[in-house]
C-alpha cells in the first residue's frame, strides 16, 4: 500500500486581450494527461505560494508574471487515491513579452476567450477557475 500524502500547488490565470492562457498535459504526465490547465505546479519547501507559482509559470510558458490576488482554493484527490491536493488559484498579470516556450511538461497551449471554454479538454475544477477568473476582471 502506497503512502497518502498532501500537497500544496498553485495555478495562474492569465488574461489578455479578454482570453486565458491554458496549457495541455504532455504525455509525459501521469494524470489528466491531454487536458490542459492553468500554468502553475508545486509549492516547493520554503516557498511562498506567490513565489512558487511566478517561478512554475515562468518555467512551463517562459513568461514572467506578477501575482495580483488568489480568487479561488480547491481541493482534489488524485485517481490512485493517494495524494490529497490543495490548488490556490491567482490572477496574475505579464511583466514580459507573451510569447510561450513550453516545457516538457506540456506539449500545447491556446488562449482562449470565456465563450470557447466547452470546446476544449479541461477539467471541471479548471473550467470554475476560467469562469471565476473572467468574472473578475
Amino acid at each position: 500500500m502506497q503512502e497518502k500524502y498532501q500537497k500544496i500547488t498553485v495555478g495562474g490565470l492569465l488574461i489578455k486581450d479578454n482570453k486565458a492562457l491554458i496549457v495541455r498535459r504532455s504525455a509525459e504526465e501521469g494524470y489528466l494527461t491531454g487536458f490542459y490547465e492553468l500554468p502553475g505546479g508545486k509549492i516547493d519547501f520554503g516557498e511562498t505560494p506567490e513565489q512558487s507559482l511566478e517561478r512554475e509559470f515562468f518555467e512551463e510558458t517562459n513568461i514572467k508574471v506578477k501575482t495580483v490576488k488568489p480568487f479561488r482554493i480547491f481541493t482534489y484527490i488524485s485517481h490512485d487515491n493517494n495524494r490529497h491536493t490543495v490548488e490556490i488559484v491567482y490572477l496574475v498579470k505579464a511583466i514580459s513579452d507573451t510569447n510561450v516556450k513550453l516545457s516538457q511538461e506540456h506539449d500545447d497551449y491556446k488562449w482562449i476567450a470565456l465563450e470557447e471554454i466547452n470546446r476544449v479538454n479541461v477539467s471541471d475544477e479548471i473550467k470554475t477557475n476560467i469562469v471565476e477568473g473572467f468574472k473578475l476582471i
